[in-house]
C-alpha cells in the first residue's frame, strides 16, 4: 500500500511537493477550500526561482530560462547576473496534479486529520514584510531593453518620507510584461489598512517609471518574511520558514529540500537563516542611496558568492559572502552602521522573529 501524504493548503510549494510525491509513489490529498481545480492559474501572484534551484523532476514546470541583469550602484549602471531565471509555469503545475493523481479537497481539512502544514507564514507585526505593486503591460508592449531585471535600484535615492526605498523587477510573462515596484523588506503592520498606504506610494512610483503605457492588470504582493508556525507538527514552505528573510524567495528552497522531506530528514540551515535575518534587518533600516550602492558592491562579488546568500542553505558560505562584501563596503558603509550604533535594537528585532 503506498505511503499517504495529507496536505493542508496548496499554495506553489506545496504543489511541488505533491507532484513530487506522487511521482515517487506517494498517494497524495490536499485540503485548500481557496483553490480553484478548474483554473490554469490556481495560485494568485507570479513566482520565480534561479534557474540553478530546480532539479530535473520539476523541469518542464518552469518557462524558458532568461538572463538577468540589475541595475545598481551609484551612480546606476545596467549589468547581466552570471545566472538565469524561470518563471513557474502554473498551467503545467496544474496539469501535472491531474496527472499524476493527486487528490485535491477544496475545502477546510477535517478535524483530527494529521497532516502536513503547507499554509504559509503567520503574518504578524514583527515580520519583516516585502510589498509590491505588479503591473501587466501588453506583450507587444516591451520595454526598451532585451533582458528581464532581477533589480533596478536607480530613483530610489530619491525615495523619501515614511515609506521605505523600493526597486523595480521586470519580467516577461505569459501575460505581457511585469512591471514590480517592490520593497524588499520592511518594518510594517500586517493590518490591510497600513499597507494599503504603502501599496499607494508604490503604484505613484510605477506610474512614473512605466510613464503613460496601458495597463491590464494589477498584482499586489505582502510577504511576511522570517516568520514560521510554532506549532510541532511537520510543516513545508513559508509555514516551515523557507522564505529567505533577505530576499522574500521561498520556492526555490522547497524545490531543493522537497526529497529530504518526504524521506523525513530535517533539513539544515540555521545559521543561513540567522545570518539572513540580519542582512533583512539591515535593508529595512537603510534609506534608497545606501540600497543603491550597497547592492552595487554585492552584485559586483562573483556568481558563486551571490547565489550563497541569495539562495543556498550552507552558513558558512553566506557568511564568507557577508565577510567578503567588506572588503567592497569597508566596515564604515551606512548599511552596516546599525550593527555598531544600534546592536541591542539589531538583536531585538532579529530575536522577535526567531523566537
Amino acid at each position: 500500500m503506498p505511503q499517504l501524504l495529507v496536505l493542508k493548503g496548496l499554495g506553489p510549494a506545496s504543489a511541488l511537493l505533491a507532484i513530487r510525491a506522487a511521482q515517487r509513489g506517494f498517494s497524495v490529498i490536499a485540503y485548500d477550500p481557496a483553490y480553484d481545480v478548474d483554473s490554469l492559474s490556481p495560485f494568485p501572484g507570479t513566482y520565480g526561482v534561479f534557474s540553478t534551484q530546480i532539479p530535473a523532476w520539476a523541469d518542464a514546470l518552469f518557462g524558458s530560462p532568461t538572463e538577468l541583469d540589475v541595475v545598481v550602484g551609484s551612480p546606476p549602471s545596467r549589468r547581466t547576473l552570471g545566472f538565469g531565471y524561470r518563471l513557474l509555469d502554473q498551467a503545467a503545475v496544474a496539469e501535472a496534479l491531474r496527472a499524476t493523481g493527486v487528490r485535491i479537497v477544496p475545502e477546510v481539512l477535517p478535524d483530527g486529520v494529521e497532516a502536513v502544514d503547507c499554509t504559509g507564514a503567520p503574518r504578524t507585526d514583527v515580520a519583516l514584510w516585502q510589498l509590491a505593486v505588479g503591473w501587466f503591460l501588453p506583450g507587444d508592449d516591451a520595454p526598451s531593453h532585451s533582458t528581464s531585471i532581477f533589480m533596478d535600484w536607480s530613483g530610489a535615492d530619491r525615495h523619501a518620507g515614511d515609506v521605505a526605498p523600493s526597486f523595480c523587477y521586470v519580467q516577461r510573462t505569459a501575460h505581457g510584461w511585469l512591471y514590480e515596484e517592490t520593497i524588499l523588506a520592511t518594518h510594517c503592520s500586517a493590518e490591510a489598512d497600513s499597507q494599503e498606504l504603502v501599496f499607494e506610494a508604490l503604484r505613484a512610483r510605477l506610474a512614473d517609471r512605466i510613464g503613460t503605457r496601458p495597463v491590464m492588470r494589477e498584482e499586489l504582493v505582502a510577504i511576511p518574511m522570517g516568520t514560521r508556525r510554532r506549532h510541532k507538527e511537520r510543516k513545508f514552505g513559508a509555514a516551515a520558514g523557507f522564505i529567505n528573510p533577505a530576499t522574500g524567495y521561498s520556492l526555490g528552497h522547497a524545490l531543493e529540500v522537497a526529497d529530504e522531506f518526504l524521506d523525513g530528514k530535517r533539513s539544515g540551515g540555521r545559521l543561513a537563516y540567522v545570518l539572513r535575518q540580519v542582512g533583512g534587518e539591515l535593508i529595512a533600516r537603510a534609506d534608497g542611496a545606501t540600497l543603491q550602492d550597497f547592492f552595487g558592491h554585492f552584485f559586483a562579488l562573483d556568481t558563486r558568492a551571490q547565489l550563497a546568500y541569495l539562495s543556498g542553505q550552507n552558513g558558512v558560505a553566506v557568511a564568507r559572502t557577508m565577510w567578503a562584501l567588506r572588503e567592497g563596503t569597508g566596515l564604515r558603509h551606512a548599511f552596516l552602521q546599525p550593527l555598531f550604533r544600534h546592536p541591542w535594537s539589531v538583536a531585538r528585532a532579529v530575536w522577535a522573529r526567531l523566537s
